[in-house]
């Protein structure tokens, strides 16, 4: 479920239920159990932004632009990966994953180191990616920003992302407001996985 409430140095350096079969005696196949009744809440989701795109499948994709901007010419974005069933996922591996996609899509890529750690009782990673120069972007000369937190819930594997695109940019990096920066970073920090009732992963009371 997921709940939505309403220098190059600085910008780049850090900050489902795995399927439980039971037992049969018989020749039925196995009985998949419910899973748990986590959510992902995302308390500083930005107003006035809507959701332009939704795929499903065993890796759920969401994403979400603000007003005013199209899925084709995009400056901001939030995208949410949901790895249903694959909880055990190392985090490192997602972002090899990732780095792997920028590397194949890009001329001067730029990574952050991976930081880990518990948020909400959930083991969890922080890392960016930059690109200074798309290479499909041909006569438009853009470059991309990502911020990216994974979390690995106790039912699936959650990977938001808060990405920019600009003009392409050198060393001096992406021509973004420090306060653009700011609020993804807070709108990523305060994302968690949570379960109602429970003490070990808590809820936000509504």
């Amino acid at each position: 479920m997921i709940k939505t409430t309403a220098t190059i140095t600085v910008l780049f350096c850090g900050l489902a239920l795995a399927p439980v079969f039971a037992q049969n005696p018989t020749s039925n196949p196995p009985i998949r159990k419910p899973l748990a009744p986590e959510r992902l809440v995302m308390p500083l989701f930005p107003a006035g932004w809507t959701e332009v795109y939704r795929d499903t499948g065993s890796v759920e994709v969401v994403e979400y632009l603000p007003e005013g901007q199209s899925v084709k010419n995009w400056r901001d974005k939030i995208q949410l990966q949901v790895y249903n069933e694959l909880n055990d996922l190392p985090l490192d591996a997602i972002q090899r994953r990732r780095q792997g996609l920028n590397r194949k899509r890009c001329t001067g890529v730029i990574e952050g180191l991976l930081q880990s750690g518990l948020n909400n009782g959930y083991p969890s990673a922080f890392w960016t990616l930059g690109c200074r120069y798309l290479n499909n972007s041909a006569g438009e000369g853009i470059g991309e920003t990502q911020y990216t937190k994974a979390i690995q819930g106790g039912a699936s594997l959650y990977v938001l992302s808060r990405l920019w695109r600009t003009s392409a940019f050198g060393q001096d990096g992406p021509a973004l407001p420090t306060q653009s920066i700011n609020d993804g970073i807070a709108f990523l920090t305060t994302a968690k996985v949570c379960v109602p009732n429970s003490g070990d992963h808590p809820c936000q009371p509504n």
